[in-house]
């Protein structure tokens, strides 16, 4: 796949010219099934010994605050997005080998704890590793995979965690509030919506789901909705916009939106309609998310967006696309096929904040599932539903 083709798709499908001007569909496919290819390359070529992804290594300094237990998280949390998308997304018997490992290490890794007084990091191993749970154990790949009574006991023991350490308003938050205390008393909404998606998959998987704790998770995502259809970044007490330029506007929750909409609508709280809202504010606004992208310091940019809502965003807004009416999924996929093919790196990888290597290699995993997501989107048997 050229460079030069590579432009041309993304030209065409981000306003640069008209698609039938510059690229056939089946280029468009290509190009989409090589960034797929590569981004899998850089993830399988930065493997480490043990099977996990993502290290502290080349660390900035604004992550001096990080202890051994912080990375042990991120390290959890990173190895399994990557392994849903090696089982999605890899195609060679060392794309297997490379699953074979993240495995491992999931089911050999230390337990998660929390890291300090305010440092409560170790909520976002709980919340992708259900999440990475569930997706194995629903792959056909792993359909007669001996580790499977494994991967059920450890689903249930992170279930059990996120019970463990909800906050009070139903939520999860990763670092603590004014209150010091056991669980935790500040919670996000981005956090506790994709804590919202990995109790649903693990429903669908047959983890034992609390079904009080979920419903209680999926309220407090529904209280954070504003009537624009954005979200508030904390889940208070009491909801407010807070400010005409500030991260609770439109422009500021972009990278929050989707993934609120997506576990509300799984949950039954928003329709198609919603969705389709979202999505058209996500690319209305999207140079919000892409001028933020690769900012050193969190929340710097316009409306307080921070870099690392960029693959984050795409992702859920991936999922998001298939909760979609068939005849509507193909336009969105394009447009977000087209953000991300701009961005991929020499080297493969998708990055949108640099914390050493997590970002890479869980930037990476995100951007491939989405072209993926995306590329079933738009394949005419996915749109007939098949």
């Amino acid at each position: 796949m050229t460079r030069g083709l590579l432009l041309a798709v993304t030209l065409a499908f981000s306003g640069g010219a008209s698609a039938s001007d510059v690229v056939a569909p089946s280029e468009r496919a290509e190009a989409v099934q090589a960034a797929i290819r590569r981004g899998v390359a850089f993830l399988v070529d930065h493997q480490e010994a043990d099977g996990s992804f993502g290290t502290p290594r080349n660390v900035m300094g604004a992550e001096s605050f990080a202890t051994i237990h912080t990375y042990e998280a991120w390290t959890f949390a990173t190895t399994g997005l990557v392994a849903m998308a090696l089982v999605d997304c890899g195609a060679s018997e060392r794309d297997r080998a490379a699953l074979d490992r993240a495995v491992d290490y999931l089911l050999q890794a230390p337990r998660l704890r929390r890291v300090s007084e305010w440092d409560t990091d170790h909520i976002w191993g709980f919340v992708y590793g259900v999440q990475a749970v569930a997706h194995l154990l629903r792959a056909p790949a792993l359909e007669d995979d001996p580790r499977r009574p494994q991967l059920v006991a450890l689903g249930t023991q992170l279930l059990r965690e996120l019970d463990r350490w909800q906050a009070p308003l139903g939520g999860w938050g990763y670092y603590e509030g004014p209150v010091v205390s056991v669980p935790n008393t500040w919670s996000t909404q981005f956090t506790t919506a994709a804590g919202v998606i990995g109790m649903q998959d693990a429903k669908r998987a047959g983890l034992p789901v609390d079904e009080a704790n979920y419903q209680k998770a999926l309220r407090a995502v529904a209280h954070c909705r504003l009537p624009d259809g954005s979200y508030t970044y904390n889940i208070d007490a009491i909801s407010s916009a807070a400010g005409l330029e500030f991260i609770n506007q439109t422009k500021g929750a972009l990278g929050r939106i989707q993934v609120g909409n997506v576990a509300l609508v799984r949950g039954g709280e928003l329709g198609a309609r919603d969705v389709r809202a979202g999505l058209d504010q996500f690319f209305q606004h999207h140079k919000f998310l892409a001028v933020a992208r690769k900012k050193p310091i969190p929340h710097e940019s316009w409306y307080a967006v921070a870099a690392y809502f960029f693959l984050f965003g795409h992702y859920y807004a991936a999922q998001a696309i298939e909760l979609l009416p068939a005849d509507l999924r193909p336009r969105y996929a394009r447009e977000l096929e087209a953000k991300l093919l701009e961005i991929q790196e020499e080297d493969g990888s998708f990055w949108d904040f640099h914390i050493s290597t997590y970002t890479h290699a869980y930037g990476t995993a995100f951007a491939v599932m989405s072209l993926a997501r995306a590329a079933r989107a738009t394949s005419p048997r996915y749109a007939a539903g098949g």
